[in-house]
Order: C-alpha cells, then structure tokens, then sequence
C-alpha cells in the first residue's frame, strides 16, 4: 500500500484550479490567468511543489495557461539541437525547450563468422 499523501486537500485544490484554468480559457483568458494566479500562489504558501509539466503550462510572468492556439505560439527552432519554442500571446514572454532527437534503432551486427565476401 502506498504512503498516506501529505497535503491532500491542498493538491486536490491545486488540481482544480488547473483544471478550471483550461476549461474557461476559451471563454474568457483573464478568468483563466486569475485561476493560474490563485493556483501559484496557493503552492507558494502551502510550500508545495507543482510538477514540471503543471509548470510547463502556466507563463511565468502572467500565470495564463500555455495552450498551443489558444494562450501560446508554438514554434520549432534550431538546425543542430531543436527546441521548441513556447510564446505567450499575451504578455509575449518566450520559453524554449530541448527537442531530445529520436533514438535509434539498435544496430543489427552480423556474426564474424558469417561476414559476406567481397
């Protein structure tokens, strides 16, 4: 059985206002933003620790919520190591990330035996 989770009610509450931040951003973006505000600053006195992807998706400067289309610009960069690039559309603040490259297929190595001749 897994651990008793510390903070319950609060996690819970910071779910809902994620969760009420993107079904009202159509609607109207600075309900959303205020829903992000109050979520940031929920965990900032509760001390919690929001995960990265909850991060990934909120601007740091306007706490609006990052939808590709709807809060944000999305765009890919870069010729040696991509990145994707996140633009708010209202307050214009960027973030990129790395773009991992695809990994490979294992190499299929012939027996030394069996090598073909020339």
């Amino acid at each position: 059985m897994a651990a008793p989770v510390r903070d319950r009610e609060a996690l819970q509450r910071l779910n809902y206002l994620f969760q009420a931040a993107h079904w009202v951003l159509p609607l109207s973006p600075a309900l959303a933003r205020f829903y992000g505000s109050a979520q940031r600053a929920t965990a900032r006195r509760l001390v919690l620790r929001m995960a990265p992807s909850v991060k990934r998706r909120l601007c740091r400067r306007c706490c609006s919520v990052l939808g590709p289309g709807n809060g944000a610009g999305l765009r890919l960069r870069g010729r040696g190591q991509p990145r994707l690039i996140l633009r708010c559309l209202f307050c214009g603040r960027g973030r990129r990330y790395l773009c991992p490259p695809e990994p490979r297929p294992p190499r299929q190595d012939t027996p030394t035996g069996s090598a073909p001749a020339l």
